[in-house]
């Protein structure tokens, strides 16, 4: 079973990624509305994806990023923002993010 971590400080973001992901069997979802919560979580837990948002309070989803491909290099993280720029794009690459929307 694949294990997909959403992470969004909005936790209507959160509803919305977990409905669209359980159309899939086999996918076991955990959500977090607090990026250091979700960054403890996957530091203890295998994790097949993790789709987040960047731009939330405390930990942002660039550093959130950094924070994880320093103890899980090979994991994929999805980048999300409603804000996008073109600085963003280029650090989520940068700390090889695996797709950004």
């Amino acid at each position: 079973m694949k294990h997909v971590v959403l992470i969004d400080d909005e936790i209507e973001m959160t509803d919305l990624m977990e409905r669209f992901f359980k159309r899939f069997t086999d996918i076991k979802i955990s959500k977090f509305n607090d990026s250091q919560r979700g960054l403890s979580f996957i530091k203890s837990h295998n994790i097949d994806l993790v789709v987040t948002d960047i731009t939330m309070p405390k930990l942002d989803g660039i550093e959130l990023l950094r924070e994880i491909k320093d103890v899980k290099p090979n994991l994929h993280v999805i980048m999300m923002t409603a804000e996008a720029s073109l600085e963003r794009v280029l650090k989520s690459h940068k700390y090889d993010a695996h797709d950004f929307v």
